[in-house]
């Protein structure tokens, strides 16, 4: 369970890691700033540019800071 003030990583692309901070958290998103997130699959929703959760793909994921 995310919980809001937690830091957290954006994964781009498998690679690229972006520190962020949950900011808000809904009943299936959680969000950080700008970048909403899928809760069950941690894959990034973007509506302008068709991503989320299967069946869409993404190019982004949320994770847990292991730090």
């Amino acid at each position: 369970m995310y919980t809001v003030g937690e830091k957290v990583v954006r994964v781009i692309a498998g690679e690229v890691e972006m520190p962020l901070k949950v900011t808000a958290i809904t009943e299936d998103r959680v969000i950080c700033g700008p970048w909403t997130f899928d809760k069950a699959t941690g894959a990034e929703i973007d509506d302008d540019i068709g991503w989320g959760p299967p069946p869409k793909v993404t190019g982004s994921f949320l994770r847990r800071n292991s730090g």
